[in-house]
């Protein structure tokens, strides 16, 4: 148990708040809805389709191959071509394919409104691809905005981008709106003329515009399985007849092999679309169509549907919205922390047993989900007396667990909570499980109050607290069976689906490992399909929010539990997802979080260190002075406490001993030694009979916008091949390859000198993946499309290298002229990009600012070895003793709140954030209340912050280390960190 330390810290916390459209008392305020709903469904018709493009920024398209079917029947297959796009001679080769293969061969305006307009679209036909937005905008003529009409702030398609296909201008153009990696929204915009006849006009009949059916194999298939692929993997993972083929010569001209190619690629797509089709219909969710599944959570929702299971805001729309922000205000995501930092140090891994899952059934939530509505009251007298006598034995009762449905509004004084602030001046906010004193209430649930007298021994001061109930069961709820399954029936209204779908899943599993071939193959895929089902259903639907940008200023009202109900003007809108439910969410991460508290409390009462928690697991670390044996009984201890916790039919610990733990196949856990360096960032290990570090799980974290500098086989020879173990959940070879010299440095005393030399790939240009997937993005060559035809320039969806102005070489602005009047000439930095390639020695010599479409010296880039400069030493700011040199255990600060921000949904539009910088205009924020507003910076004031912290942190190191180290450490010239440190650079 903790004390709290003096206060460390004054800042203002941020909690979110909630937000609905200010009512004129006449109009109400749309339901989310995705755009492309249809008036009618599908017909059997399908139009496969994909494109060749030119290698270069603009990504043109030169060739095309289509099949057009009727169900299974091949009614027409073809190649189509740019006219622009091909030379004499490659015309003639496709002409030739064409005639020897039966195909049929037309130029891209007859492909457009022949085919994809005259058929696909008139017959309504599903229109098919692999990435789909990408081919889209090959066949496009011109582009632009997609814009929602005058005050229809629910369509989803604003920020998107429309694409004109066709000549004709009866022919509609195409909406497409990205949403993740894996996921966009496509539709037909409404044609020009009228969408009824006059006599059904007459009549009072409107017409409903054609959206169209449009599946993306690629979103159904990272649905379905909770992975990505690209098409060969798809193809060789469905074991279809015709996989993708291997081909790389795309420079080249066109030739009877890349057609053929292109060919084989339109097969692939089809037969993987037969299959994905047959997978989904498996599933027997019949109140569901695929093409509106666009994530894992798709899935869940679905299942939902199944059972009829109507929203909560529909059952229940009159809550008040005031204590919609206290939920609100009370929901925090999950915990995510270092204690131990840049220290090796031996430990076990545990994980929960489907974390999610397992609270929401120890509380009783699937009562809350299949209820009318829910009922609450006043329950500060008892939340008093529980927190008052609670103590570790008490929460072993399951019966204690389904009390947890309440949220407690209390005055913090050093009581250890969730914090979410700017630590150390970031521009971003983070949460930390630090000490918080407030002078005002604020609101956490009851798991959280329960984690903080757990972790000091106190009682926080509780002002209210409120207590909820579920009200009856919804009529007319059916049993559905579970991966289309008839032995995995279950019934909403008798079973509690969280435990069930696990408990299935556990049989599946067990069925699994005695299972050989096939038989295996097909128990794996139902025990995935059960836990995508099980994990969607229990988090992440109930609070999902969709920010979408409105087309003018619209008047909302703030709810929040800092202040009053005021209006205020945005440009931005939270519009909650169709199953927003945020009791369920707050109350499922708030017992994620009390459940690492009674780890972590269990770790201290049995003399034990813990290196880092990750939502769902805990690395508990063996003191020095203790012997193995010893330490892996004290585990083994914590890991039988939660037993009794086990709400499941089949019994066992609800804590895991994780297979990292034990040596491949092998049945006693060995010696695994952890190096943990922030928050997700952390490397396990064993130790050779040389002392060489085994790597046996490496976190990509932070490292996976980078393409890797080299391949598999490429491979440092004098580095460990990892065990295949490793290589999954997005780590790559070179992941692995990077965390070996870091724990190589640590084991040998050196944790702050990490060589980056150790393969030549590092010296290349350290390049990313960029997407023009946002208007925004695409603005990025707004001066370089200027003066090119529209097929030289750099259009939506094309993909391209992004690149970075090496350390210290024109990273800022310089001043390279006085004016006689006004401002300094200045010269801005090189914004370099590439085109695509996965050749680093041709990315970089073909490198050019985006603005000016200028080569870009090849030496001038900032390498993979300066990109990983200071990986091995990334704060964890968070907390005390977490700055970049900082080693040791972590110390949790003490914050003292002195205002509150209110904002909206956090982690919005990351991916756009992750290309063009920190936005902070990305995030609905609603202001500060308290004495922080008048501590607020201006965005120039905070560039200036976070520049000299740079500075100050820099020149820390080097007083540290000395100047001649620290720049040998940062791989940077010594006198040019001198520069960097001096004065004048501050300015």
């Amino acid at each position: 148990m903790n004390t709290a330390p003096p206060i460390s810290d004054e800042l203002a916390i941020a909690i979110r708040a909630y937000s609905e459209r200010k009512s004129n008392g006449t109009d109400e305020p749309k339901p989310f809805r995705k755009p492309n709903d249809s008036a009618t469904p599908a017909s059997p018709w399908v139009l496969v389709f994909d494109t060749e493009t030119t290698t270069d920024a603009g990504q043109a398209l030169r060739f095309g191959t289509y099949q057009l079917r009727r169900a299974d029947k091949l009614v027409e297959a073809g190649l189509f071509y740019d006219p622009d796009g091909v030379t004499p001679d490659e015309l003639r080769v496709l002409t030739d394919y064409a005639r020897a293969h039966d195909l049929m061969l037309c130029d891209r305006d007859a492909f457009v409104d022949g085919v994809f307009f005259a058929k696909a679209y008139r017959f309504r036909a599903t229109i098919v691809g692999f990435n789909l937005p990408f081919d889209i905008s090959r066949l496009a003529i011109a582009h632009g905005t997609a814009r929602a009409p005058l005050g229809d702030e629910a369509n989803a398609m604003r920020d998107g981008f429309t694409f004109r296909l066709s000549r004709q201008k009866f022919n509609p153009n195409i909406r497409v709106k990205h949403m993740s990696a894996k996921a966009a929204l496509i539709s037909f915009a409404k044609p020009m003329g009228q969408d009824a006849t006059r006599g059904q006009r007459k009549r009072g009949f409107t017409g409903k515009a054609r959206r169209g059916h449009f599946i993306d194999l690629k979103t159904l298939a990272s649905a379905l399985f909770a992975r990505s692929f690209g098409l060969g993997s798809l193809s060789r993972f469905l074991e279809v007849k015709n996989p993708k083929a291997d081909f790389d010569d795309f420079e080249g001209p066109i030739t009877s092999d890349m057609a053929a190619y292109a060919v084989r690629d339109v097969q692939a797509t089809w037969e993987c679309y037969q299959e994905l089709m047959a997978r989904f219909g498996a599933l027997e969710l019949h109140r569901s169509i695929p093409e509106k599944i666009y994530s894992e959570a798709g899935i869940g929702k679905a299942y939902i549907k199944e059972m009829g299971i109507a929203p909560w805001r529909k059952m229940q729309p009159d809550f008040p919205p005031d204590l919609t922000a206290k939920i609100m205000a009370s929901y925090f995501g999950g915990r995510s922390e270092v204690r131990i930092r840049r220290e090796v140090r031996q430990v076990m891994l545990c994980d929960f047993l489907s974390m999610y899952p397992t609270v929401c059934t120890l509380m009783g939530l699937w009562d809350f989900v299949i209820a009318q509505g829910m009922a609450w009251c006043d329950s500060s007298t008892a939340t008093r007396a529980l927190l008052a006598t609670v103590d570790l034995p008490a929460l072993q009762s399951q019966t204690l667990w389904r009390d947890l449905t309440t949220l407690v509004c209390v005055r913090p004084d050093g009581d250890i909570f969730p914090v979410r602030a700017a630590y150390d001046g970031e521009a971003q906010s983070t949460i930390g499980l630090n000490y918080l004193t407030s002078d005002q209430g604020v609101w956490f649930t009851l798991a959280d109050c329960l984690a903080s007298r757990l972790l000091t021994g106190n009682a926080p001061e509780v002002l209210e607290a409120i207590t909820f109930t579920p009200g009856p069961k919804q009529e007319g709820l059916r049993p559905v069976a579970l991966a289309g399954n008839q032995s995995y029936i279950v019934d909403p209204r008798e079973t509690d689906c969280f435990r069930r779908m696990i408990e299935m899943r556990q049989e599946v599993k067990g069925k699994a490992k005695a299972a050989r071939g096939a038989e295996k193959d097909r128990f794996d895929t139902e025990q995935q399909a059960l836990k995508i089902c099980a994990n969607s259903t229990s988090y992440g639907i109930w609070v999902e929010m969709n920010v979408a940008r409105t087309p003018a200023p619209v008047a909302v009202t703030v709810y929040s539990t800092a202040r009053d109900a005021f209006d205020r003007t945005i440009n931005k809108r939270e519009i909650p997802g169709a199953f927003f439910h945020p009791l369920l969410a707050t109350l499922i991460t708030g017992a994620a979080r009390l459940m690492l508290a009674i780890a972590e409390r269990q770790a201290t009462d049995r003399g034990l260190d813990w290196s880092f928690c990750d939502t769902d697991s805990m690395a508990f670390a063996k003191p020095d002075a203790m012997a193995s044996d010893d330490f892996i009984q004290a585990v083994q201890g914590i890991v039988d406490w939660f037993t009794p916790l086990n709400p499941y039919e089949f019994g066992g610990p609800i804590l895991k001993v994780e297979d990292v733990n034990f040596a491949c196949g092998g049945d006693a856990p060995v010696q695994l030694y952890c190096f943990a360096i922030s928050s997700k960032r952390y490397a396990l290990f064993n130790l050779a009979a040389d002392g060489t570090p085994i790597m046996r799980k490496v976190s990509a974290h932070g490292l996976g916008h980078l393409l890797p500098p080299y391949r598999g086989n490429e491979a440092p020879s004098d580095f460990p091949n990892p065990d295949q173990s490793v290589l999954k959940d997005g780590t790559d070879r070179w992941h692995c390859d990077l965390w070996f010299q870091i724990v190589s440095a640590a084991l040998a005393g050196k944790p702050d000198i990490v060589s980056r030399d150790y393969h030549p790939a590092l010296s290349f240009p350290a390049i990313s993946r960029y997407g023009a997937t946002s208007p925004d993005l695409l603005r990025w060559f707004k001066t370089y499309n200027r003066h090119r035809s529209y097929r030289e320039q750099v259009k939506p969806f094309n993909f391209l290298l992004a690149l970075s102005m090496g350390f210290l070489s024109g990273e800022r602005e310089a001043i390279v002229g006085p004016r006689r009047r006004g401002r300094p000439v200045r010269k801005k930095p090189p914004k370099p990009v590439a085109p695509y390639s996965r050749d680093h020695s041709v990315a970089a010599k073909t490198a050019f600012d985006r603005e000016t479409g200028k080569p870009v010296a090849a030496d001038s880039l900032k390498t993979y070895a300066e990109a990983l400069r200071a990986y091995h030493i990334s704060p964890e700011s968070k907390f005390l003793n977490g700055d970049y040199s900082d080693r040791g255990k972590t110390r949790r600060r003490h914050i003292r709140a002195i205002g509150v921000r209110l904002i909206g949904k956090e982690a919005n539009d990351w991916e756009r954030q992750a290309a063009l910088g920190l936005d902070p205009d990305a995030l609905p924020d609603y202001g500060v209340v308290g004495q922080a507003k008048q501590l607020e910076p201006t965005v120039r004031e905070k560039r200036m912050q976070e520049r000299q912290q740079e500075i100050d942190r820099l020149k820390t190191m080097a007083s540290k280390f000395g100047l001649r180290t620290a720049a040998r450490m940062l791989r940077v010239d010594a006198s040019n960190l001198r520069r960097k440190i001096s004065p004048r650079s501050a300015q």
